[in-house]
């Protein structure tokens, strides 16, 4: 007798194509099927985690006004997890989970109008190509990652059809765009217009960014972020602009590459002057500054030595001034100049050679200035000299002079963008020396209706002179020698009153315009392309005001304590306050 038996192999689990003619919800996870779109106008929506080991996770097989709108996952291990090509007119696709596939997550071509939003927190991933559009017109944005992870990843490749179509891709802030391939994260065509808030980057050996055809824009906003050299593979390609707005005063530097990088129009929308090159721009907060800075410290030295000037001498007896200061400046911005913040602190040093009718001067100081634009600069300064108090007078008439010397170090860092490091930041920094000289000169009126008050009246001018020399930032930006003579005219108004025998009271007011008298360029370079800049404001004029009072604590010793503030057509406002001693000895 035969004994058959037969074993039946367990079920299986076939691949289907789903077809969808009408509004559908897919919230049914599966690994076998792939869905085709039989009709147009139509809204698909997924809820659901689709993953196909074949092409085309999602076919609209060409169906008109379809809306895609994904919450899960569409996923292939083959091409394309949504085919959107061959759709004669519009498309939306909205994705708020992931996209992936191996070779292009989104394929479109002959589109006239779509539409493709990535959500916050939703990915569109691919080996190759995340999206690419192929003679196709229509806007993204992006609000999520975009990514190409392959060696060989090129994340967007944008193309426009020939007939007109414009291609708009907004990559918001927070976003980003990345590549981790040898290619460009994002290749782009004719009519096609790049706007960056976020995040755009090449971790691989590629570049970021290439212009492959005519009447293309890139727009860099304000704190975007690029990493990667911008190609230019293509020679005279016309209308191709790189448009960087990232604020005025804010230092930057794109490197671009290969054959068309002279057919690249640069643009800066906030006013800084770009340097062709590669794309660089440097602000000149540093340098728009300096003469408004020396103006200041000569203020500060003029006050110090009316102060001066108003205590009660004791013949016969060694005198020592030594007075602590401090002040605050802060200075607004316009179209023309940059804002910032100076503030410091020091002290000054008044010797009296009573037999030469002199004073030796010496002061001291440090100050820190923050410029917009992310550039800060810490200084350390001396000034010596001499002075002469009331060396010449013709009955209520006297004159006085001073002359002072001396150097200032600075030390500087600005932050910089640049497409240059794995971060699109740069902390650049910088060392150097300037040198000063400062003299002065004025006469003053002094009428006392009353042994208590007296009222001073003084006319006078002073110059100053600082040579700043030439000096190397540690990366990019190169500034040559440059020196530059101010000068001034002022008139003040001063009312001391004692209001007792140890306390005296002084109010104060002067006017003082400023300008630059020779000295208003400054030749620089970005990555050895030389630059001559000749804007910024070359004069000055403040109000400022005084308030002091002097106690006399002993036959040696008085105390006195002031305070400043000064206002001009610049600044907003400077502060300073003073606190000093004479001591006989």
């Amino acid at each position: 007798m035969a004994i058959s038996i037969l074993i039946a192999p367990p079920p299986q689990a076939w691949a289907a194509s789903v077809n969808i003619a009408v509004d559908t919800t897919l919230s049914t996870d599966s690994t076998a099927d792939d869905y085709n779109a039989t009709a147009g106008n139509i809204t698909i929506t997924n809820d659901a985690d689709i993953s196909f080991t074949g092409n085309d996770t999602l076919d609209l097989q060409g169906n008109d006004g379809i809306t895609v709108i994904n919450n899960g996952t569409i996923s292939t291990t083959g091409s394309r997890a949504i085919d959107a090509r061959g759709i004669a007119n519009t498309v939306t696709i909205t994705n708020s989970g992931t996209l992936s596939a191996n070779t292009q997550a989104i394929a479109l071509n002959t589109v006239t109008n779509f539409t493709i939003t990535n959500n916050v927190g939703a990915t569109i991933t691919a080996t190759e190509t995340a999206i690419n559009t192929v003679s196709s017109g229509g806007t993204i944005d992006n609000f999520g990652t975009i990514s190409g992870t392959g060696t060989t990843a090129q994340t967007f490749q944008l193309g426009t059809s020939t007939g007109g179509s414009t291609i708009t891709l907004t990559n918001h802030v927070g976003a980003v765009i990345s590549s981790a391939g040898s290619s460009q994260a994002i290749r782009f065509n004719e009519n096609t217009t790049i706007i960056n808030f976020g995040t755009i980057k090449n971790t691989g050996t590629g570049g970021s960014l290439s212009y492959r055809a005519n009447d293309s824009t890139v727009i860099l906003k304000e704190g975007s972020i690029l990493v990667g050299s911008i190609g230019l593979p293509i020679a005279g390609l016309t209308g191709i602009k790189l448009q960087i707005e990232q604020g005025f005063g804010q230092a930057y530097f794109y490197s671009t590459d290969l054959i068309g990088a002279a057919n690249l129009t640069l643009e800066d929308l906030s006013g800084n002057t770009v340097v062709a090159g590669s794309a660089g721009s440097v602000g000149q907060g540093a340098n728009e500054s300096v003469d408004e800075l020396l103006g200041l410290r000569t203020f500060n030295l003029r006050s110090a030595l009316k102060r001066y000037s108003a205590f009660p001498k004791q013949s016969g007896k060694n005198e020592l001034y030594a007075e602590p200061f401090s002040f605050y400046s802060k200075r607004g911005t316009n179209n023309t100049v940059l804002g910032y913040k100076a503030y410091g602190a020091g002290i000054n040093f008044i010797f009296p050679l009573k037999q030469h009718k002199l004073d030796l001067l010496l002061s001291v100081g440090h100050s820190e200035l923050d410029l917009q634009g992310g550039h800060d600069i810490s200084r350390n300064n001396f000034l010596a000299g001499v002075n002469a108090t009331d060396f010449a007078s013709l009955g209520n008439f006297k004159f006085s002079g001073f002359f002072v010397a001396g150097m200032e170090w600075h030390n500087g860092d600005r932050d910089i963008y640049t497409n240059t490091t794995s971060t699109g930041k740069l902390n650049v920094t910088s060392d150097y020396t300037s040198y000063e000289a400062i003299t002065g000169s004025h006469v003053s009126y002094s009428y006392s209706p009353d042994d208590k008050n007296t009222w001073k009246t003084e006319v006078g001018l002073t110059f100053a002179y600082s040579l700043i020399q030439d000096y190397e930032e540690s990366q990019y930006f190169t500034w040559e020698e440059r020196d530059f003579v101010q000068g001034s005219i002022h008139i003040g108004e001063e009312l001391t009153s004692k209001i007792n025998d140890k306390l005296t009271v002084t109010v104060g007011a002067e006017l003082e315009h400023r300008t630059v008298l020779s000295g208003r360029e400054q030749s620089y370079a970005i990555n050895g392309t030389t630059v001559d800049y000749k804007q910024g404001s070359f004069w000055e004029s403040t109000a400022a005001g005084r308030l002091g009072a002097t106690y006399l604590m002993d036959d040696n010793t008085l105390a006195y304590v002031n305070i400043d503030s000064r206002f001009s057509n610049h600044t907003r406002g400077t502060y300073g306050i003073s606190v000093g001693m004479k001591l006989n000895f």
